[in-house]
């Protein structure tokens, strides 16, 4: 006798929660890209402490196109 293959309804059910849960943790990274600020995402891209501490110390001395003076042929 030859027997169809059946998913197990408990089997079927954690498989749509995990792809759920994926799509939602996907949608959520998507969403706080959308809504960081340049400075949050250039703190964002640091790779270690020592790194992040150098971007903060850039960020604290601010740009140096805001604070530097106006271009003479401006």
């Amino acid at each position: 006798m030859q027997r169809t293959a059946t998913p197990m309804p408990h089997l079927a059910a954690a498989l749509v929660a995990a792809s759920a849960s994926r799509w939602a943790a996907r949608l959520r990274r998507m969403w706080e890209e959308l809504t960081m600020d340049a400075d949050e995402r250039f703190l964002r891209g640091a790779r270690d402490l020592a790194d992040l501490e150098l971007r903060l110390r850039r960020l604290e001395r601010g740009r140096a196109e805001r604070f530097s003076p106006f271009h003479p042929d401006a």
